[in-house]
């Protein structure tokens, strides 16, 4: 008796464009690119009906939180570049939205690198430098991922937009926690771009973050020491040690790189690079209401 296993139902390519994706294992969808329609995608959507899709979509994680009445689930979401719904064929792209890890927030993934990747060449800068890959779908690359600059600034300003105060954080392996985190998750940063603007930011200071947890080092509204350039092989990190910024995290070297940077100097107990696999995770967001 012959049998088709769960995995060989996308393989005849049912899809005319876009993807195929398995449901529960015994049944697919179509995913369909913007410019096409149909249970296989096979019919094109009319120019007109392509730009009043990309003015009527959300356009951050956040409006999809704020305008959708059913409970929301993290996916991946498909979003216009609403500066370019007047041409024929606006830009799009997709991102990850988390809505559930910290309930009331909605956040939306701009970077995750895993500590094999961490020091390539297409990770391994400050975010005001505008490298970038896998940024128009972020799916099944949470090890290697990078929006460009002018997504994430894009993202950046819509929040800014409808929220008094955007948010920016950094997690370890988000995509094997269980959720919502607990009230002081572990191996965590939080802050708000106020207090400092990692998209702009680059050099060194001592700067106030709202909140950073690291192997079980907790702490609140408290002094950092942050690092960064606009050249590559400098990303964005917090070190445990300096003189300057009073604060210090027991170290595995003489000090070790947090959230980014990882070169010889990490933690093999820090759970964002406790393995080759384990990911970082850099994230926008802001309250929801």
């Amino acid at each position: 008796m012959f049998t088709i296993k769960p995995s060989d139902l996308c393989l005849s390519n049912p899809c005319a464009t876009g993807k195929c994706i398995l449901i529960d294992g015994y049944s697919y969808r179509c995913q369909c690119d913007p410019q096409t329609t149909g249970i296989h995608c096979q019919f094109p959507i009319q120019v007109d009906a392509m730009q009043s899709q990309c003015r009527n979509s959300p356009r951050s994680c956040l409006d999809i939180a704020r305008t959708q009445k059913i409970p929301l689930l993290n996916d991946y979401y498909l979003m216009y570049d609403t500066n370019t719904c007047h041409q024929a064929f606006p830009h799009y792209f997709v991102v990850y939205c988390d809505f559930t890890s910290q309930p009331g927030y909605a956040w939306t993934l701009i970077e995750s690198f895993s500590r094999a990747k961490s020091l390539d060449s297409n990770i391994n800068a400050a975010f005001s430098y505008d490298i970038f890959v896998n940024n128009l779908n972020p799916r099944n690359h949470w090890s290697y991922y990078r929006m460009s600059r002018t997504q994430m600034l894009y993202i950046y300003h819509r929040y800014g937009n409808i929220s008094s105060q955007p948010l920016w954080r950094a997690t370890c392996n988000f995509e094997s926690l269980s959720h919502p985190f607990s009230l002081s998750p572990p191996d965590f940063v939080y802050s708000s771009f106020s207090r400092l603007n990692i998209l702009d930011f680059y050099g060194q200071t001592c700067s106030i973050l709202d909140y950073v947890s690291v192997r079980g080092y907790t702490r609140w509204s408290s002094l950092y020491y942050v690092e960064a350039h606009t050249g590559q092989h400098f990303r964005l990190h917090i070190e445990s040690v300096h003189q300057l910024c009073g604060y210090i995290i027991p170290s595995h070297n003489s000090y070790d790189h947090y959230f980014g940077d990882y070169n010889i100097y990490y933690h093999p107990r820090f759970s964002c690079t406790r393995s080759g696999s384990s990911t970082t995770n850099w994230w926008i967001g802001a309250k929801i209401l």
